[in-house]
């Protein structure tokens, strides 16, 4: 699943970060809020403007030769906003990026943000240049680190458009119009999913570019085979340590019934004609398997 770049960036100016960076620009806890509430869409809206107009290599080139640190590209905003010292590393790493973002229209921005949000345009500026600082963090590692290019970076950014246009505030639409917010069109094909980052640790939480390689995947589907190869062995080797301790006939190792009754060797032949010679041979006519002696039984008849 694509990370949701605004929501990201929300995430990283929570409650207690705004009240430490209104702190460090001097303004009110309300109105630093409100003028975020402002910065993230129009900057995100910057962007997508400047990729879907060609400006994408630009975009490349500002990632590629970005400086990456905890001081001058956080992961997690309040890593910055303790002092002001921290907060003005950050902001003075993020102009360039906002510049290549916004462009001409840099001042005229902040201006609007300024009079909707009530807090200085040189507070705003500041703003907005810590949030390019976290943006460029959060793009530029996946460009040095996982190979994001302009083509993916711009599906990204463009597919989330719709997000952007909900989250501008209405007293903002003529920052809007400037960043032609009406005219960004959503791009066909995959979704390009793009890394997280956990807030305190910068362990990947979603590393999904770029995607896995036919090679990367062969590699995969051959330790899943190895695994299974393993469990197969172990159970063929239960079954025969199972076989072996079962009793077999010394002779043909065949598996006999030890607690089977043995069968006599014979049994005594009862047949008329048997009977008949038996008789014969001993003057009887009478059924020789009766008890008794010979003699007695022929009385008895």
């Amino acid at each position: 699943m694509a990370l949701n770049v605004l929501s990201y960036l929300n995430e990283q100016f929570s409650s207690s970060v705004l009240d430490q960076l209104s702190t460090q620009l001097n303004e009110t806890p309300d109105n630093t809020r409100t003028a975020m509430k402002g910065i993230l869409p129009v900057v995100l809206g910057g962007l997508a403007n400047r990729l879907q107009n060609g400006g994408a290599n630009e975009v490349i080139t500002a990632l590629k030769n970005g400086q990456y640190s905890k001081e001058t590209t956080p992961l997690d905003a309040a890593q910055v906003t303790d002092t002001r010292e921290e907060t003005q590393k950050a902001v003075e790493n993020g102009r360039g990026f906002i510049q290549t973002v916004l462009g001409s229209n840099t001042e005229s921005i902040t201006r609007d943000i300024a009079n909707f949000s009530g807090i200085q345009p040189a507070s705003v500026s500041s703003a907005m240049n810590l949030v390019g600082a976290i943006l460029m963090g959060l793009l530029g590692r996946q460009y040095r680190e996982e190979g994001l290019t302009d083509s993916s970076l711009r599906t990204l950014i463009l597919g989330q458009t719709d997000e952007m246009r909900a989250a501008l505030p209405a007293g903002l639409s003529t920052a809007g119009e400037l960043l032609g917010f009406d005219k960004f069109r959503t791009p066909t094909g995959p979704t390009t999913e793009v890394q997280g980052v956990d807030h305190f640790s910068g362990t990947p939480l979603n590393p999904n570019i770029p995607k896995s390689t036919d090679g990367d995947r062969q590699k995969e589907n051959v330790r899943w085979l190895r695994w299974a190869m393993i469990v197969m062995a172990i159970l063929v080797a239960g079954i025969i340590i199972q076989k072996c301790r079962q009793p077999q006939d010394s002779v043909n190792g065949v598996y006999t019934d030890t607690t089977r009754r043995a069968e006599p060797n014979a049994v005594e032949d009862t047949s008329t004609s048997t009977r008949q010679n038996v008789e014969k041979s001993n003057g009887q006519v009478g059924d020789s398997t009766v008890q008794g002696p010979a003699g007695l039984r022929e009385r008895n008849r």
